[in-house]
């Protein structure tokens, strides 16, 4: 209950303190759609098909190695009918968070959009990379652990569009007294970019896992419901930091939570084997503009 309680107040805070962004019209219609037990794929790829940015993710991924298909799919209908509605919908919702968030591309003293993206797509590309090799995620599309990766930050998006100066203004003490964002947010807020995306979450419909990854990948160990999960996005937001691709510009990386390795199943020294292949997916990837 008390977790309950405490995620209610969260919840309120964050609803009291900034305006969330509605739901992208892409979403909206696919909610409804997805919603009538009637619904065919093909009346889900009407929806789809309208989003040019949707329909060419979805044939993309339906299309990768990992469904394996003997021949090629170009009609979107026979792509959903492959993927299934979940999954069409969480790759609609990755098209039109970059639509909606990806536009701004001027830097604002510690806040560079570009920057932010760039981490988003490593976290998102190294967590993919992880869950590969790690039986926690055997039975998990890898799609579902790169948008989670993707959308982890996703708050300090809303945050900077929502309410820049007092955001900017925390980034600037953050930096000036050399500690985790986090902790001076709490401070500043009263609450942090993680609660910020997860309340996001909430508000559009998302998958429950996805929200609570979101809320809790800097403190996965707090996480009472999908701890393999939180503590993939956290040890993969870790190496994006470390490897030279941070959220933001020069705040302090909070500390890493040793427990993740046994939550995922990957020991330190295999985690070090993969940051090659996670390096080389992550050059692969295109940004979203």
């Amino acid at each position: 209950m008390a977790q309950q309680g405490q995620s209610s107040n969260i919840l309120g805070l964050v609803n009291n303190t900034i305006e969330l962004p509605t739901m992208p019209e892409v979403l909206l219609k696919l909610n409804e759609v997805i919603g009538n037990s009637d619904a065919s794929a093909a009346d889900v790829a009407k929806v789809v098909s309208k989003d040019p940015a949707v329909s060419t993710n979805i044939l993309r991924i339906v299309n990768s190695a990992y469904y394996g298909l003997q021949v090629r799919v170009s009609s979107v209908s026979l792509a959903v009918s492959v993927m299934g509605f979940n999954m069409t919908k969480k790759v609609a919702l990755k098209a039109a968070v970059f639509s909606a968030f990806g536009k701004r591309r001027e830097k604002i003293q510690h806040f560079d959009p570009l920057a932010f993206w760039k981490h988003a797509i490593y976290t998102g590309t190294a967590a993919r990379t992880l869950a590969q090799s790690a039986p926690a995620f055997a039975d998990v599309h890898p799609e579902d652990i790169y948008i989670a990766g993707l959308l982890h930050d996703i708050g300090k998006i809303i945050l900077m569009e929502k309410a820049a100066p007092r955001y900017l203004a925390m980034l600037r003490r953050a930096v000036q007294e050399k500690r985790p964002e986090t902790e001076i947010e709490v401070e500043d807020f009263g609450f942090t970019h993680a609660d910020v995306g997860s309340v996001l979450a909430i508000k559009w419909s998302l998958p429950e896992d996805l929200a609570i990854a979101i809320r809790y990948h800097h403190s996965p160990s707090r996480d009472p419901f999908h701890r393999s999960l939180s503590s993939l996005i956290h040890l993969a937001d870790q190496l994006a930091w470390r490897a030279g691709t941070p959220s933001t510009v020069g705040p302090s990386l909070a500390p890493l939570d040793h427990e993740v390795y046994g939550h995922i199943g990957l020991d330190p020294a295999r985690v070090e084997e993969l940051l090659p292949q996670i390096q080389e997916d992550f050059a692969a990837s295109e940004l979203p503009w």
